[in-house]
C-alpha cells in the first residue's frame, strides 16, 4: 500500500505511526530527562510533517480523496495525544482538552453526512488555524516540560516575578497559543455546522 502512495500520503502516515512513538516516551519516568525530550522531538517532527505534506499537495496537485480523510485524522490523533498527556502532566487544563477532543467526535460526524452526500470533506480554513495553534500549544506545553521549570497554564500571572525570562516566555506564548487554538476550535466547530447542516436529514 505505501509503494501506491504519493509523497504527500506517506508523510501523513508517517505521523500516525509516530503517534504511539510519542505516547510511550511520554508514559516513561519523567526522572529519565531524555524521555522528554525524545517526546518532544517526535511531536516536533510529526508536526513538521504536517506542514509539509498540505504544502507538498497543494504544490504539485497531489491532493487525493485518501489525503483529504486521513490527514485531519491524523492531526486529530497527533493533537489528542498531546492534549490528554499534557493535561495528566498538570501542564493544560482538564476542560480545554475536553472542548478539543469531544469537537473532534462531533466535527467527524458532521463529515460523514457530508462524504454520504458526496461534498468536500477537506479541512477549512477555521480546522487549519485550529490545528495551527493547537500544535504550537503542545509544542510549548512539551518543551516547558523538558526544561523542567514551571509550566503549567496561566502559571505566568500568578509567579511572573518568579520566573527567568525563558520561562515566563515559554508560559506566556503556551497560554495565549492554548487560549487561542480553544476559541479557534469552538469557531471550527460552529463553521462545520453551517457547512454540512443541510446534509443532515433525521429522516435517513
Amino acid at each position: 500500500m505505501l509503494k501506491k502512495m504519493n509523497l504527500p500520503n506517506k508523510l501523513t502516515m508517517l505521523r500516525i505511526i509516530l503517534v504511539p512513538v510519542f505516547i510511550v516516551f511520554m508514559c516513561l519516568p519523567k526522572e529519565w530527562v531524555w524521555t522528554i525530550w525524545t517526546a518532544f522531538g517526535v511531536f516536533v517532527v510529526a508536526a513538521i510533517t504536517d506542514f509539509l505534506d498540505g504544502r507538498i499537495s497543494r504544490k504539485n496537485n497531489m491532493v487525493t480523496k485518501f489525503g483529504k480523510i486521513m490527514d485531519p485524522l491524523a492531526d486529530k490523533m497527533l493533537v489528542s495525544a498531546g492534549f490528554i498527556l499534557l493535561t495528566g502532566a498538570g501542564v493544560v487544563p482538564a476542560w480545554m482538552t475536553a472542548i478539543i477532543i469531544l469537537r473532534d467526535f462531533f466535527v467527524n460526524a458532521l463529515r460523514m453526512f457530508g462524504s454520504d452526500k458526496g461534498k468536500d470533506v477537506a479541512a477549512g480554513l477555521s480546522g487549519k488555524i485550529k490545528t495551527i495553534f493547537q500544535l504550537v500549544g503542545v509544542v510549548l506545553g512539551l518543551f516547558g516540560l523538558a526544561l523542567g521549570t514551571t509550566n503549567v497554564f496561566g502559571e505566568f500571572i500568578a509567579s511572573a516575578m518568579s520566573m527567568d525570562i525563558l520561562t515566563l516566555m515559554v508560559n506566556v506564548t503556551m497560554t495565549v497559543s492554548v487560549s487561542v487554538a480553544v476559541i479557534a476550535t469552538i469557531w471550527s466547530m460552529v463553521d462545520y455546522i453551517i457547512r454540512f447542516k443541510d446534509d443532515i436529514n433525521v429522516e435517513e
